[in-house]
């Protein structure tokens, strides 16, 4: 849990001061957005190699190596110039962060196994947490008129004996041992996590879209009171944590179907509710409601992977990531160019059937 709180905070002050970077930087919203499209470029084609290093050394391992080299990236977004040495900076922050995400969920995927005990909703409930602190560090360290690089810098030396510190304490977790036959390293990727990456897909394109679209909504459809849209952002992204907080307890009483269909239903309401345009206050209910919603579905995602194979825990993790995270490239531009011949409420709609094909699939996520 202190590793998924840890890791992202220098990524919650990055966020909090992307704004500051693009004025700056002098950037338009064009720029900025093919700018911020460098992290998941580096971080999706590099998953493929993460798997192959985490299976080799270990999950705990991978940790304590990728994770100085990803605060020390990590400054780099605070020194750019221009969109292309920033879309540079993004990108390889994107490819180290690669190996961590990969690390820690086999790590917690082994834990489970091995206590026999869900943790992967409550992980990643800290994983949201710790972007949440980070991006209110990085609004304090602003006040104090401090650059971009030197909040991200600050944030890094802070950190760095931190992680270095609950990496090396994380107890060993031996890795299952293999009682099935199974092919070759060249085994090819099995026909479930085919489908549970689509579970997850739907997920994570719905996710995408709220993060990048929330606050233009409030403005634009809502009409909310200028200068507060942002506050969209923020209930999401505090139901997703508060969703995640609670998965575990419900997946361990009910099931992960139970769960998953549930917390789709909820996000698929919350569609039709910004869909509909009811109000600047129902829509922040709506946006309550699909972070709720999207909340358990990457973790539930991450577990039911790693359980697929005994030996290919770390390559069906990074396959699934690659596939899940795609979401957040397909997502905000495809709402973005129907909202520009429709309108932002009715290019939500684009969601629903995604919402509902997961819906469809979500028993693929229970684990035997």
């Amino acid at each position: 849990m202190a590793v998924f709180f840890l890791q992202p905070v220098q990524l919650g002050i990055w966020f909090s001061r992307v704004a500051e970077v693009q004025y700056a930087l002098g950037l338009s919203k064009s720029q900025l957005a093919l700018a911020l499209l460098g992290m998941p470029v580096g971080l999706l084609p590099t998953l493929y190699f993460a798997g192959k290093l985490v299976d080799e050394m270990g999950p705990r391992h991978a940790l304590m190596w990728c994770l100085p080299p990803m605060l020390l990236v990590g400054m780099t977004p605070g020194l750019a110039v221009g969109p292309v040495s920033l879309f540079v900076s993004l990108v390889a922050l994107g490819a180290v962060v690669a190996f961590a995400e990969v690390g820690m969920n086999v790590y917690a995927a082994r834990v489970e196994k091995a206590r026999r005990k869900a943790i992967m909703n409550r992980a990643h409930g800290f994983w949201s947490l710790g972007v949440m602190v980070g991006s209110l560090i990085g609004v304090q360290l602003a006040t104090f008129e401090l650059s971009a690089f030197a909040a991200l810098a600050i944030g890094g030396v802070i950190l760095l004996p931190l992680l270095i510190a609950v990496a090396a304490l994380l107890p060993f977790v031996e890795a299952p041992e293999h009682h099935e036959p199974e092919a070759p390293m060249g085994r090819s990727i099995p026909t479930a996590l085919y489908l549970i990456i689509a579970i997850v897909l739907g997920a994570t394109l719905v996710e995408g879209a709220m993060i990048d679209w929330a606050a233009v909504y409030m403005r634009e459809v809502a009409q909310f009171t200028p200068g507060r849209e942002g506050l969209a952002v923020t209930v999401f992204s505090g139901f997703v944590t508060i969703g995640r907080f609670v998965g575990d307890a419900i997946n361990t009483r009910f099931g992960a179907t139970v769960l998953a269909r549930g917390c789709l239903g909820a996000a698929l309401l919350g569609v039709i509710v910004l869909a509909s345009n009811l109000g600047a206050y129902a829509s922040f209910v709506g946006f309550a409601l699909v972070g709720l919603g999207v909340s358990t579905i990457f973790p539930l995602g991450v577990t039911a992977s790693a359980a697929l194979s005994k030996r290919a825990e770390a390559r069906n993790v990074s396959v699934m990531t690659f596939g899940a995270l795609s979401g957040f490239l397909i997502g905000p531009p495809a709402i973005g160019f129907l909202a520009q011949a429709t309108s932002l409420d009715v290019a939500f709609l684009l969601l629903v059937p995604c919402l509902m094909l997961s819906i469809a699939l979500a028993h693929r996520l229970s684990v035997r």
